[in-house]
């Protein structure tokens, strides 16, 4: 595969990418891109085109216009499964996972169609995708799960299976759509721990939409603000509670209040 490692370079890039529905611009001439390991947070009002930009660097929505590169590679016209392959994972807000198979088997799936090109059904596992559930329970913390039925997991426990379930797929960027909501902060915690893991244990890049700022302050590199499917923002934490286009159309006064005070400790229990 062409391109940097998965430690330097650039993983994504995304040029003048566009989505329309008739007049209406779900995403509007939107440029921005991801270094190697970095974790770039998402935020922005609901209906701001954030699922609808994974949607489309993930495939599953054909673009209006614009490109996207991943690892030196446009993906721009290739289908779900053949940019899974090409190494990036996503997550839903949706806890999507197979509630009448076990923890393991979810992950094995994962792993077997979503490394690499496989036929269905499967009629076994390989020694391969067994590993890649195994790494994958280990670094969320599933691993006394693993014979359970997903159908009777947690909230949280559904959360971390989905995520592991991105990762069974060996992925070099993975993007996380709301990975914690609904969640308390107890469980915020614990998912933020799980990322922080993630990202050291496997050099991932990391890109995530989320509303929770704490949540995306303890994790961040960079911030992307999106209003009505275009960039209201790009920067540090800091620079986002001094902008004013920010504060007016997102955060508004105690949202900025939230902001500084968790950028300030850096702690995902700040707000």
């Amino acid at each position: 595969m062409s391109g940097p490692d998965a430690k330097h370079g650039t993983a994504l890039e995304v040029s003048h990418l566009t989505k329309r529905y008739g007049a209406m611009a779900a995403v509007d001439d939107l440029t921005f891109h991801v270094e190697c390991n970095e974790i770039l947070g998402i935020s922005g009002p609901n209906g701001a085109g954030k699922t609808t930009l994974f949607d489309l660097v993930s495939g599953l929505t054909v673009p209006s216009g614009g490109e996207v590169v991943l690892f030196g590679r446009n993906i721009t016209t290739q289908r779900p499964e053949q940019i899974c392959h090409l190494g990036l994972a996503r997550t839903f807000q949706l806890n999507a996972v197979f509630d009448s198979m076990t923890v393991e088997e979810n992950l094995m799936t994962a792993n077997y169609f979503g490394h690499r090109n496989r036929s269905f059904p499967a009629l076994s596992f390989d020694s391969h995708s067994r590993a890649a559930c195994d790494s994958a329970l280990e670094i969320v913390g599933l691993s006394s799960e693993r014979r359970r039925p997903a159908a009777t997991l947690t909230g949280l426990q559904r959360k971390l299976l989905m995520l592991a379930s991105a990762i069974a797929t060996e992925p070099r960027l993975l993007m996380l759509d709301e990975p914690v909501g609904g969640l308390n902060r107890d469980e915020i915690d614990q998912c933020a721990q799980v990322i922080r893991h993630i990202r050291a244990e496997r050099n991932l890049t990391i890109v995530l939409i989320e509303h929770v700022m704490s949540f995306v302050t303890a994790l961040a590199d960079r911030v992307m603000v999106l209003h009505h499917g275009a960039k209201l923002y790009e920067g540090s934490i800091a620079g986002m509670a001094e902008s004013a286009e920010v504060v007016s159309a997102y955060l508004g006064t105690s949202g900025l209040r939230d902001l500084k005070r968790a950028a300030g400790t850096n702690d995902v229990h700040a707000t």
